[in-house]
């Protein structure tokens, strides 16, 4: 995202952010993290900003290799973030061996 800002960060978030989910590929310990936002360039970025997940951060600032993957909800087949979230959670197993702490976001009772 930094290096295609195309005349700054804002400018490059601001038009071709998009609500989705994000997968975060930590190519040197095989492990997953993923998210949702309604702004996903804006969210993953601050993982590796240390505003996010804290382990996720550990590990970037220490120098793991990293690939991203990011899944826009428009199109996607679920309707909304949670499902979405859910769904991947569940595909990369980054609840039982990844760095995700829940499930993902569940509907409310």
């Amino acid at each position: 995202m930094r290096n295609k800002s195309f005349g700054g960060r804002a400018l490059y978030s601001n038009n071709f952010n998009f609500a989705g989910v994000y997968i975060l590929y930590n190519e040197s310990k095989d492990l997953y993290y993923v998210g949702q936002g309604k702004q996903v360039l804006n969210r993953v970025n601050s993982h590796f900003t240390g505003k996010g997940n804290g382990d996720v951060y550990a590990d970037y600032k220490y120098g793991d290799y990293w690939t991203i993957r990011m899944i826009a909800l428009e199109g996607s087949g679920f309707s909304t973030l949670n499902e979405l979230e859910r769904h991947s959670i569940d595909t990369y197993n980054s609840y039982e061996q990844g760095y995700n702490k829940t499930r993902g976001n569940r509907p409310k009772q």
